[in-house]
């Protein structure tokens, strides 16, 4: 009897655990990933495409669900599967994508690819930039405006910005205060200082907000990328924290 009775317990215990599997990833985004130059992909390079939460204007988007695939030519398609539960219609989402040489970054994705909620849908057909290479002194007098904050648009009238002068000297304007200071920059690494100076005028809204972000941002950046007249200022595991265009 006892024998009988335990084969029904491991019976409907693998039936729970089989029924638990099931509810997981259930979702898929499809898509595809592709670049405009005509230049060969080089040997070993991967495409990682990740989910990425970005609807938190305060914070880092967050990655849901990540996969690698090797490449021998472009375009190529990709499927992206994750745990439905994870996904909140209330929220916003998005695909990003990166060809990988290693760990050296070669093409990335410079816009935002919503998917899932928001009128989105489950598909993503991405068209990344190449990484500018050499390109790492060209800071100096130079002046770029925020485009792109922690994964997340910058929509208001005024954006933050800043220009480098000689020796990684540094100023500009949060959209309400003006800040300065100095940077350490060799080649394609960048540190900015944790106190800068700034003027303490209030912020009205969104501004308050944008300019607290932003100065939050800076001291996480340890590197940048170049690609003509645009700035990625990236922390250290290479994720975008900032997208700047040239404005001089």
């Amino acid at each position: 009897m006892r024998t009988v009775q335990s084969l029904t317990a491991i019976a409907t215990s693998i039936a729970l655990l089989a029924t638990g599997a099931a509810t997981v990833a259930a979702g898929t985004i499809q898509g595809s990933a592709t670049y405009r130059e005509r230049i060969a992909v080089p040997p070993g390079a991967v495409l990682e495409v990740r989910l990425v939460d970005i609807s938190r204007a305060d914070a880092p988007s967050i990655t849901l669900s990540s996969r690698r695939y090797a490449l021998s030519t472009v375009p190529v398609t990709f499927e992206l599967p994750f745990d439905d539960a994870l996904i909140d219609a209330g929220m916003s989402y998005a695909v990003q994508g990166e060809i990988l040489q290693g760990e050296r970054p070669l093409f990335f994705t410079d816009m935002v690819y919503p998917v899932l909620t928001q009128g989105s849908g489950d598909d993503a057909e991405l068209v990344l930039v190449q990484v500018a290479q050499g390109e790492g002194a060209g800071l100096e007098g130079t002046t770029w405006r925020a485009f792109e904050l922690n994964g997340i648009p910058l929509e208001t009238d005024k954006r933050p910005e800043i220009a480098f002068a000689t020796d990684g000297a540094f100023g500009g304007s949060s959209g309400c205060n003006r800040f300065s200071g100095h940077a350490e920059i060799t080649a394609d690494m960048i540190a900015f200082p944790e106190d800068m100076a700034a003027t303490l005028m209030a912020c009205p809204q969104p501004y308050d907000e944008l300019e607290h972000e932003f100065f939050r941002a800076l001291p996480q950046v340890s590197g940048f990328q170049r690609d003509g007249e645009m700035l990625v200022l990236v922390d250290t595991a290479g994720m975008a924290i900032i997208r700047l265009n040239l404005v001089q």
